[in-house]
């Protein structure tokens, strides 16, 4: 469990790396930012949907793709 101390420095990373970053980010960026999540992409998706002509979407799982820690894929 990480220490008091360890968890400041971490936020602190995450602001100043937020500041230098979050402007380079395309506004259909969901993952970890400040202010989004999750549900903000669905809900983003579900409009996309009902707007638009949708012929298909993709549902991929691409966990397999990325080895794990021992060194194999998942």
């Amino acid at each position: 469990m990480p220490a008091l101390e360890d968890k400041i420095v971490q936020e602190a990373t995450v602001e100043v790396l937020n500041a230098i970053y979050e402007q380079d980010f395309l506004g259909f960026s969901y993952g970890f930012r400040p202010g989004k999540s999750a549900h903000n992409a669905l809900d983003a998706v579900a409009v996309g949907v009902w707007s638009k002509r949708v012929n298909w979407i993709l549902d991929a799982d691409i966990s397999k793709f990325f080895p794990t820690p021992s060194g194999t894929t998942g």
